[in-house]
C-alpha cells in the first residue's frame, strides 16, 4: 500500500480532507493537515483519493517510490 505524504507547507487548513476522509487526517494545533495513521485502510483509499482531488492547495498525495 502506498503511503501519504501531506505538504504542511502548502495546506492552507480548510480542512476539507478531514471531512472526506476522517479516519485518515486532521488538523494539528496549527490547523494544518496531519496524519492520523500512516497506515491507510484499504476500505479508506476512495476517501484519500477524494480529499486529494478536492484539496484546494494541493498538499496532499501518495508519496511516491
Amino acid at each position: 500500500m502506498p503511503t501519504l505524504n501531506p505538504d504542511t507547507h502548502a495546506c492552507i487548513g480548510a480542512g476539507i480532507c478531514t471531512n472526506t476522509a476522517p479516519s485518515v487526517f486532521e488538523l494539528n494545533d496549527n490547523g494544518l493537515v496531519r496524519l492520523r495513521t500512516v497506515d491507510v485502510d484499504p476500505a479508506d483509499v476512495e476517501a484519500v483519493d477524494a480529499a486529494i482531488a478536492i484539496c484546494p492547495a494541493q498538499a496532499l498525495a501518495w508519496a511516491q517510490g
